[in-house]
């Protein structure tokens, strides 16, 4: 009995302080954008840390005690926007810590909440505040391109005008189109970099028995991407006619790229194992590869051809 009662107490402490963290870094997140996009990625870690220790219901309780105070000093539409994001991404990380999910599904499982909490957070701006979502409908793109569109003559005139109003229109419409990308690739993103994040503060702590990813040079994606890919081509061709089959298609088709994407710049962080020149160089070209459409597609082509033949996993490695 007195055990269980001193691990309450140890618990509840434990959750005062996670809770007083969390909230800091709301402070700090919204009263510092220019570190906001870090400090929101750390919100979830002492949330998880909490529910891989303690359990998640003390995760839940945490994350209920950050919506009542962030209220209190931003309001409850802000205060929403942290916990349905990050505190239920930190919630389901110390889950998948705590019964030792592997890195992968715990990737998986993160990005599925965050999807989640986006999708709901965008239904709830449209149909509950009344105010326009990128997310449904097209009236907050709308503004934006209305927004864009009146500020350009302000820089150009003539011929170079109409050219410009050309390329924000195309900007715009591929935009509109990839929103179920977007989120799908925002959401993937904020559980891998809460996960790395969290492996750091962690080992720091001297918690070493989480699951982690693989080093970047081991990055392999399934092979069914290749399958799905040749399925969208085909969808893209015989169906192009069909507005909605051209939606999911064109969604589809920028996913697997980005997919090949990564596994080529995987194996262009492998490539010092067999080729030492390519060290001082890597970062460079990849860098590069996320503004220059040459050098993409090299790294698109290059995560195909590793995808089919394992070339990489035929040599162990090395």
């Amino acid at each position: 009995m007195n055990d269980r009662i001193s691990g309450d107490n140890h618990a509840i402490v434990r959750a005062g302080m996670c809770t007083a963290l969390v909230v800091v870094l709301s402070l700090l997140g919204f009263y510092m954008p220019l570190l906001s996009t870090v400090v929101f990625l750390l919100i979830p870690l002492p949330i998880a840390y909490l529910g891989m220790k303690e359990g998640v219901k003390w995760s839940i309780v945490v994350t209920t005690g950050v919506l009542v105070l962030d209220s209190t000093f931003f309001g409850v539409v802000s205060a929403a926007f942290v916990c349905a994001i990050f505190g239920l991404l930190g919630v389901t990380m110390g889950i998948c810590y705590r019964f030792k999910v592997s890195a992968a599904k715990t990737l998986i499982a993160g990005a599925v909440v965050v999807l989640l909490a986006l999708v709901a957070e965008g239904m709830a701006t449209l149909y509950l505040l009344g105010l326009p979502s990128l997310i449904f409908g097209s009236e907050g793109l709308s503004q934006i391109r209305d927004s864009m569109l009146e500020t350009l003559p302000s820089f150009y005139s003539g011929e170079a005008l109409d050219q410009a109003k050309e390329k924000v229109e195309f900007l715009m419409d591929a935009m509109e189109k990839s929103v179920p990308y977007t989120l799908v690739a925002v959401s993937v993103f904020y559980s891998w970099a809460s996960m790395t994040l969290g492996a750091h503060v962690f080992k720091k702590m001297g918690i070493t028995d989480i699951p982690h990813l693989p080093p970047f040079e081991r990055w392999e994606f399934p092979k069914g991407t290749l399958a799905l890919y040749l399925l969208v081509l085909a969808a893209q061709y015989f169906f192009k006619d069909q507005e909605q089959v051209s939606y999911v298609a064109y969604n589809l088709g920028t996913l697997c790229v980005s997919i090949f994407w990564l596994q080529g710049l995987s194996v262009l962080w492998w490539m010092p194992h067999r080729y030492p020149f390519m060290k001082p160089l890597r970062l460079f070209i990849m860098i590069l590869s996320a503004f220059i459409g040459v050098i993409q597609m090299f790294a698109v082509f290059l995560g195909i051809a590793d995808m089919a033949a394992s070339y990489r996993k035929k040599r162990n490695y090395q």
